[in-house]
């Protein structure tokens, strides 16, 4: 029988509901760095290891011994870097290609399998669930019928990962940036995008515009930094 491994250390995916499709794979699933390591893998030998999110460095030795698949939601090579669906929302982007590309010692600059188009409409929390099922779906093709990888041309654009400091809302942005600035952290363990207020933090969430006005759900707790 063959094997697959899917590393993930989010919930996103790993709470995403699977089709039988998916569950018929013999997936061995990890969460946790200490799982990812050499003598474990060579028990098991998987055909490949699919990482739809993994917080930690990947050793050499793993991606090189063994066929390593990551997936990174940009137009490649247009996006490599952190905070890709972020950072696409604020270019105005509105559709993007959840790619599966090998893992190599350049950060997103591996191969790509295939990709599937994905809407970045909605909060973060909503445009995952639609990543995963593209993942899930990326996943069972690649498992049924070995793609052959091919490398990536164009331009490259890389994106910087953004911090907390970028959630801060600033009174410059339009009621088109405020919302989409709001919901690009709204769920999905972001934090939320806020407003300092003296001794105050205003945190906004669940953000809509009707009639060119912002609405949003507001906590407002003190500032204790």
């Amino acid at each position: 029988m063959i094997n697959y491994v899917v590393a993930s250390s989010k919930d996103w995916f790993k709470e995403h509901p699977k089709t039988a499709e998916y569950a018929s794979l013999n997936i061995i699933e990890i969460h946790t760095k200490d799982q990812l390591n050499l003598e474990f893998l060579k028990k098991i030998n998987p055909r490949y290891i699919f990482f739809p999110h993994w917080n930690w460095k990947v050793d050499s030795e793993i991606y090189e011994r063994y066929e390593c698949i990551v997936f990174h939601t940009a137009p490649l090579p247009y996006g490599r870097g952190g905070s890709p669906v972020q950072n696409l929302i604020l270019r105005g982007i509105e559709n993007s290609p959840v790619c599966a590309l090998r893992m190599t010692e350049i950060l997103d600059g591996g191969p790509i399998y295939d990709s599937i188009e994905v809407s970045l409409d909605g909060t973060i929390s909503e445009i995952f669930s639609r990543i995963s099922v593209c993942v899930e779906k990326l996943i069972i093709k690649i498992c049924q019928e070995n793609i052959k990888p091919k490398e990536q041309y164009g331009n490259i654009v890389p994106f910087s990962r953004l911090t907390y400091e970028d959630n801060e809302l600033k009174s410059e942005y339009s009621i088109k940036e405020l919302f989409d600035r709001i919901r690009m952290v709204d769920g999905a363990s972001y934090k939320n995008a806020y407003i300092n207020f003296g001794y105050y933090k205003i945190e906004f969430s669940n953000s809509f515009i009707r009639d060119n006005e912002l609405y949003a759900k507001v906590r407002l707790y003190r500032n204790e930094n």
